[in-house]
């Protein structure tokens, strides 16, 4: 069986947590993954980050004071 790969690229990470890549990116852009480039200048980041990130990301409207109509 092959061990684990430390370092992924954006597309295995995307695959790894069930998103699409431009998902990936923002996480990048947000700094909520480790990023570097591989000996192929290729953008990679770390797969434990990966799978650590993707539950702690919440869908909807951020909370906050609800408006009312009047």
């Amino acid at each position: 069986m092959p061990e684990p790969k430390e370092w992924v690229t954006v597309k295995e990470a995307a695959a790894l947590a069930g998103k699409k890549p431009r998902t990936i990116y923002e996480w990048i852009e947000d700094d909520r993954l480790a990023v570097r480039r591989d000996d192929q200048n290729r953008m990679v980041v770390l797969a434990k980050a990966v799978v650590r990130v993707e539950p702690t990301i919440r869908r909807g409207r951020p909370r906050g004071k609800p408006t009312r109509r009047t």
